[in-house]
């Protein structure tokens, strides 16, 4: 897990039933129901917590609100700043979508490394320190370093951005939302985990292949008729991550 702090759980009812279920997947991880019965019950728990469900205020307002620390706040606004990069760089080149994405005195980047810390740098400024907001830098992260895993050089980014087709995209943003539920969960369940098994990151890994088998069943159809990078597009994606585990509310 790429967060390092730990969590204590609630006490409440909804939390004592997250972790029986977490314990059913740790002795049952074979199987599939035991996955589903856990998002249901996982996000009972969030729910009391305050999800966030998404918002039409503008991304300075969003930060403001009663929610900005609520589960899906920052993934919602990393997801629509990544959209925001690629759309740049399609229009209008690496370089001058570089320039909208750095702080005031930041050097160019010069390595597709440079540029993953510098995009994951920018999220990190625009969103306070949190549990929520560790997820979503660690998940974009993440997807950064698969998306750019072929490139040597920041052209061969441009590339693979400018060439990218919505059906790419569409599993960009999976990848992201699996990456940003697991990471969540596995900071908040850590201890549990480790308490339950020697390898927590077996655990982890499975509920990672079993949400993207999910996903790509279950969304890849629904995104596929919307423009992501519209207005409406960005509203679909700022809800996304309560929209997947609602997926499971009535499972």
């Amino acid at each position: 897990m790429g967060t390092s702090q730990s969590h204590s759980l609630k006490t409440t009812p909804q939390w004592a039933s997250a972790k029986r279920a977490m314990t059913g997947i740790i002795h049952d991880i074979e199987n599939p129901n035991r996955f589903s019965s856990f998002m249901g019950s996982f996000l009972d728990a969030i729910e009391g917590e305050g999800l966030y469900r998404g918002a039409s205020e503008t991304r300075y307002q969003r930060r403001l609100i009663s929610h900005k620390h609520a589960f899906g706040t920052a993934g919602g606004g990393v997801a629509i700043d990544f959209l925001d990069f690629i759309s740049e760089v399609k229009d209008n080149g690496l370089s001058t979508a570089i320039s909208l994405f750095q702080s005031e005195g930041d050097e160019a980047p010069s390595t597709p490394r440079d540029l993953i810390n510098q995009l994951c740098s920018f999220s990190a400024k625009e969103t306070d320190a949190n549990l929520d907001a560790d997820a979503a830098t660690v998940a974009q992260r993440k997807l950064l370093a698969e998306i750019f895993k072929q490139c040597d050089t920041l052209a061969d980014v441009e590339t693979i951005l400018k060439e990218a087709d919505e059906d790419s995209i569409d599993a960009w943003i999976i990848f992201f939302e699996v990456e940003y539920i697991i990471e969540y969960q596995g900071s908040l369940f850590q201890s549990h985990i480790f308490d339950k098994t020697e390898d927590p990151e077996s655990v982890l890994g499975q509920i990672r292949r079993w949400l993207h088998a999910q996903l790509d069943t279950l969304l890849s159809e629904e995104m596929h008729h919307l423009n992501l990078f519209s207005k409406e597009g960005k509203s679909y994606i700022d809800k996304l991550t309560s929209r997947i585990l609602d997926i499971w509310k009535h499972q």
